[in-house]
């Protein structure tokens, strides 16, 4: 079972990842804000990190860093929509270490945490 932190300002992605997620085994803690989920970052040392790519109160990029600064080795799984492939490449640049494109179905979802976890 792995700690699984979900940043997100909408709540249907929340629920929609909180559900794959807990299928799977996984404890799985959310955020509405950034602020929040540094919070929760520091406080419970996650597992792995989905982080919506825009988010009103932050620079996404500085988020990634900022998760890296704190913990070297955080699992940093990006979600965006198509049209946002060059802030997705710079987030892979900066530390992230995958993305998942919005909607996303299940199978992506457990792929890319099964995949990331065995790192």
């Amino acid at each position: 079972m792995a700690r699984i932190l979900v940043i997100d300002d909408s709540p249907l992605f929340r629920l929609v990842l909180r559900e794959i997620l807990t299928k799977g085994g996984n404890e799985v803690y959310e955020a509405s804000t950034v602020e929040e989920g540094l919070r929760i970052f520091r406080t419970i040392s996650p597992d792995l990190v989905f982080k919506d790519l825009i988010m009103e109160d932050s620079n996404p990029l500085e988020v990634i860093k900022d998760l890296i600064r704190y913990s070297p080795t955080a699992k940093i799984v990006i979600c965006s929509t198509e049209g946002q492939k060059n802030l997705i490449y710079q987030a892979i640049r900066a530390g992230a270490m995958d993305f998942l494109i919005k909607p996303f179905n299940t199978n992506e979802v457990t792929m890319t945490v099964e995949r990331l976890l065995a790192k």
